[in-house]
């Protein structure tokens, strides 16, 4: 590709633009330069107890929101036990929590019947659609009032007792979110569970708690932190649960401890993606870089993101764990329905989690190379991935 038709990102890559742009279901370099700023937006929150106002900001601006936030559920019946919101008039939260209206909203039960980490609509992306009349009685009133157009959701995380749903709501005026807008909240999905997770532990909980790498003691997902020198700064119990049973990966002893691999050629890629995500936070580029170490049945994939402290300085980055089974039948029909795919292409998919290459897949298939790889580029462009490691990811963190 001729370089005057490339738009640089900042951290080697390259996007096309012109004519060989994506189309309209895929993220544009605009957007995703927008994205990038609501991650750095939200791990910002993590420096202090107040809240994700910086965060809502930035949401509110670039989905062109009207209201929303992040709320505290009860799970039968639906119950609002906290919240952190924006945009609502002053006093509206306290009514709402004793109103009895969150067990009658519609946008709520939604969301909270969701797979985690995925956001949708009520109205899908159909302007012929009225909202109001898919809410109740209860509900269609202050909605009407409100001017309420359309709504975006997603369940953060659901225990045993309570769940967390955030939720944006839009005026009538600006249509129902697009297609592409619900895509960009499915890229900042991940990360919005990680920064509510990370900032419940380090500040609703007793334990005594003083940084980031502390909480993620108190966080049931394995972890880990790397400073600006790419050592390992801090990791919880599940990641070491995790290493140690690893045959390959491994956290090193001493005073600087890395996280190193036994296999030669992705122990360079691990090397390589820990000091990208170290340089990309000091350089505020704001992508998360995936790995799969891809060997046996048992496999890991980890994903990388920068973190930076309230300032926007580099403060090394932040590592996910996500174990999964290569061997472990797929439900199409929701990789279907969480990635907007077709039955082909949706196999493809299951294999690509399985560990499988293009070649092996076109060979399991009888399909020709060229139409595995058209496949691949249809699930990157319509999901907003750049690179078919970090589609995998994805699909492992929903499916695997």
């Amino acid at each position: 590709m001729d370089p005057k038709d490339t738009i640089p990102r900042g951290d080697g890559f390259v996007l096309p633009r012109g004519p060989e742009a994506p189309d309209d279901s895929a993220i544009s370099e605009r957007d995703f330069i927008g994205y990038s700023q609501l991650v750095a937006s939200l791990y910002r929150c993590l420096n202090d107890n107040s809240g994700f106002q910086p965060f809502f900001d930035a949401f509110q601006s670039h989905f062109r929101c009207l209201q929303g936030g992040i709320l505290g559920l009860t799970l039968a019946p639906i119950h609002m036990m906290y919240g952190w919101t924006f945009g609502y008039p002053e006093g509206f939260e306290q009514w709402f929590i004793n109103s009895g209206l969150p067990r009658k909203d519609e946008a709520l039960k939604t969301f909270a019947a969701l797979p985690p980490r995925h956001f949708d609509s009520l109205l899908g992306g159909d302007a012929s659609m009225e909202i109001l009349d898919l809410l109740t009685e209860e509900t269609r009133a202050w909605a009407a009032e409100a001017g309420l157009g359309d709504s975006a959701g997603m369940l953060v995380t659901r225990g045993r007792d309570a769940q967390i749903v955030f939720l944006a709501n839009r005026h009538r005026s600006e249509g129902p979110y697009s297609r592409q807008e619900i895509l960009q909240m499915n890229l900042l999905a991940p990360h919005i569970e990680n920064a509510i997770n990370l900032h419940h532990k380090l500040y609703h909980t007793r334990a005594d708690n003083s940084s980031l790498s502390a909480a993620l003691d108190l966080v049931g997902k394995p972890m880990l932190v790397f400073n600006e020198l790419a050592q390992v700064a801090q990791l919880n119990a599940s990641a070491r649960e995790v290493l140690r049973d690893h045959p390959r990966l491994f956290v090193t002893d001493g005073p600087a401890p890395v996280l190193r691999s036994r296999h030669a050629g992705f122990n360079e890629e691990l090397m390589a993606a820990i000091a990208t995500s170290v340089f990309n936070a000091r350089l505020n580029v704001h992508d998360t870089v995936t790995l799969v170490d891809g060997s046996g049945d048992e496999r890991l994939a980890l994903c990388f993101t920068p973190l930076q402290d309230d300032g926007g300085h580099g403060q090394g980055a932040l590592a996910e764990l996500i174990c999964f089974s290569s061997s472990r039948d797929v439900d199409e029909d929701r990789l279907r329905a969480l990635f907007d795919c077709t039955v082909a292409e949706s196999r493809t998919a299951a294999l690509l989690m399985r560990g499988l290459t293009s070649d092996q897949i076109a060979g399991a298939e009888a399909l020709s190379i060229h139409t595995v790889r058209q496949y691949i580029k249809s699930l990157l462009s319509k999901n907003g991935y750049r690179r078919q490691a970090e589609l995998v990811a994805a699909l492992v963190r929903a499916l695997g």
